[in-house]
């Protein structure tokens, strides 16, 4: 039960990155801009998913906590900033392919 609320507050997020990732695939030009948005939300997907994955082990092993928990959450600590980090780069990207993009309209 535990792990579907898990799932619950990742939900939201992994909704927002698929629909991005396909509006971005269907409506926007082909180009540089384009292709650096895509790799930006994708890089994006994989943090979160992996921040999934991360929070439901941490679930399973705090269920099964024998002995240095302390040390244990000191390690997904130091995961959870590097997922913050590779997000941050995914967003960073975006951003990127959009001045890009912008940069590339010719003038009306």
């Amino acid at each position: 039960m535990q792990w579907l609320t898990l799932l619950s507050f990742a939900i939201p997020e992994l909704l927002a990155l698929g629909v991005a990732f396909a509006l971005l695939a269907s409506n926007a030009r082909t180009g540089v801009g384009r292709r650096l948005g895509m790799i930006g939300i994708a890089v994006m997907l994989v943090a979160s998913l992996a921040g999934l994955a991360l929070n439901v082990a941490q679930s399973f092993a705090l269920q099964t906590a024998g002995g240095d928990v302390h040390r244990m959450l000191s390690v997904l600590t130091s995961l959870r900033v590097l997922l913050n980090v590779l997000s941050l780069a995914g967003l960073l990207t975006v951003v990127w392919g959009l001045c890009r993009a912008t940069r590339e309209t010719p003038a009306p």
